[in-house]
């Protein structure tokens, strides 16, 4: 056991982003270890999160006004760290929020500071003043941190290129998941009742963001195009976002609001069991710059929930080319789709999970990633 430390961990998002699930799913492994980890994040939505035990947890509700949310969190995360004293602070995105109080406490208490940059987030954006901003805090704040973390090897390297940090203070810290949760969890049956859905019915699921950096837009047609000769698919879209309105709007205009199912927001901790309903998960990132950096937390929670994979390569998604089914294009997806629901390849599901296992346990990755900050 490692002696404990104080974290202060800092959550540039809510905790509805893909981001935030990655950040908290990295806190509760590293207090799982006996560490006293403090976890504050800069806004929750009105479900907000399943708390645990093993940390401490601050965070208020959002207040519509994204420019207030930012600043009051930026105070939050100072006065609680004034109080907390810790010896790391572990912040997501180099965000004002994130970014200003974690080396204002390097500076009082000398404490070691890192970023995790998971995201060109400034590529979401119009050419605007925003993107502008968002921009000039990726390359502003991570030279004044003592260690950055990332999960993809094209955005280490435009870390390395764009930013001018040298290769040794990156750290690759793989995007990790909870395996033993989607491998022993039963399926969802409230939500079954819910959303009137039957054991035997061919459900295919897409989780993903409706916001900003949706690509459901593109995928949609696809679905449309699939339906077309399967009729009998029910598709569960899950995830919550600014976009989710116009969406459904969309699929009522087709007349499909049978067969494609938005669920909303579901909590995290909740995916499991959710995805023990489908057969079939299908995740399509477009192939922008900002995709390339990402690597995909939904195809890793199809695979250790035990569905067949239908996906693109994009993003770090080739590194399970024998697990899943690629597709270079949409086109491709619709007959890949009724292939995936024919089959029920157990050797395949098996070996996909055994990959998971040995390369992208959460335990395993965060004893590594503690030994060599704590080294």
């Amino acid at each position: 056991m490692e002696k404990s430390r104080k974290i202060l961990m800092l959550n540039a998002l809510t905790e509805q982003s893909g981001s935030g699930v990655r950040f908290w799913s990295i806190a509760q492994e590293i207090a799982r270890r006996g560490h006293a980890v403090f976890f504050l994040e800069r806004a929750i939505a009105e479900d907000g999160r399943v708390k645990v035990k093993e940390l401490r947890y601050r965070s208020v509700r959002e207040t519509g006004l994204l420019w207030l949310d930012i600043l009051r969190a930026t105070l939050m995360n100072v006065i609680h760290g004034l109080v907390f004293r810790p010896e790391y602070v572990f912040a997501l995105k180099p965000m004002p929020n994130t970014a200003i109080p974690a080396l204002f406490l390097k500076k009082v208490f000398k404490s070691k500071v890192i970023v995790d940059i998971d995201d060109l987030d400034f590529e979401y954006y119009p050419d605007s003043i925003t993107r502008q901003l968002v921009r000039f805090f990726f390359k502003c704040f991570p030279p004044r941190f003592d260690l950055i973390t990332t999960h993809n090897g094209y955005l280490k390297q435009i870390i390395i290129d764009e930013i001018r940090i040298p290769p040794e203070k990156i750290y690759s810290l793989a995007q990790g998941i909870e395996i033993e949760e989607f491998l022993h969890a039963a399926p969802a049956t409230h939500y079954q009742k819910k959303w009137n859905l039957q054991p035997d019915d061919n459900i295919v699921v897409y989780s993903a963001s409706l916001g900003i950096t949706s690509d459901f837009q593109l995928v949609l047609p696809m679905l449309i195009e699939f339906l077309k000769s399967c009729n009998d698919a029910k598709i569960l879209v899950v995830g919550e976002g600014v976009q989710k309105k116009h969406f459904i709007k969309k699929i009522e205009a087709y007349g499909l609001q049978e067969q494609i199912f938005f669920t909303g927001y579901i909590n995290h901790a909740e995916m499991p069991s959710v995805l023990k309903l489908a057969k079939v998960g299908i995740n399509y990132m477009a192939p922008t710059q900002a995709n390339r950096c990402r690597a995909s937390i939904k195809v890793r929670e199809y695979l250790a929930a035990g569905l067949n994979v239908v996906c693109n390569p994009v993003g770090d998604s080739e590194v399970f080319g024998d697990h899943v089914t690629l597709c270079s294009t949409l086109k491709e997806y619709p007959e890949a789709i009724r292939a995936a629901l024919e089959v029920k390849a157990q050797d395949r599901i098996g070996s996909a999970q055994a990959f998971l296992e040995a390369n992208y346990s959460w335990p395993d990755l965060i004893e590594h990633f503690l030994a060599h900050v704590m080294e």
